[in-house]
C-alpha cells in the first residue's frame, strides 16, 4: 500500500463527510472531531485509524505498523455508511422534530389556559 492510496482514501472519506453531513474540515481528523454524535462510535474509531494511517505513511519506520487490510476495511465501511446517509432526509427529520416539539408545547399552553379560565369561572 502506498502513501498516495491512503491519502486517496482519507480524501474520499473527508469529501463524503462534507457532502453528506455538511461538516467542513481541513483534514479528516478535523472533520471527524466536528462530526460529534452524527457518526457512530465505530465510524469515529475507524476514521481516526484511517487518519492515523495517513500520518504514519509519511514516516518510513512507522509505515510498518499499518495493517493494510484494516485500512481497506475501515475505508470500505466508512464509505458504505456515509453513502447511505441522505442529507435531505436528515434535514426533513430535523424540521419535523422541531415542529413536533413546538406544536406539543402550544397544546400544553392551550390546555393550561383553558383550565385556568374554567377554574376562575370565565368559561
Amino acid at each position: 500500500m502506498t502513501g498516495g492510496q491512503v491519502d486517496k482514501y482519507t480524501d474520499e472519506v473527508k469529501h463524503l463527510i462534507e457532502q453528506r453531513l455538511r461538516i467542513k474540515g481541513a483534514t479528516l481528523e478535523k472533520a471527524l472531531s466536528r462530526s460529534g454524535r452524527l457518526l457512530p462510535k465505530w465510524a469515529q474509531r475507524e476514521g481516526r485509524y484511517l487518519a492515523q494511517a495517513g500520518q504514519f505513511m509519511g514516516h518510513p519506520k512507522l509505515r510498518l505498523m499499518i495493517d493494510e487490510a484494516k485500512v481497506e476495511k475501515a475505508h470500505k465501511n466508512l464509505v458504505e455508511h456515509l453513502s447511505a446517509i441522505d442529507p435531505s432526509d436528515r434535514r426533513k427529520t430535523r424540521v419535523l422534530g422541531t415542529l413536533g416539539v413546538v406544536s406539543f408545547n402550544l397544546i400544553i399552553v392551550a390546555v393550561v389556559l383553558v383550565s385556568f379560565l374554567m377554574w376562575r369561572g370565565y368559561l
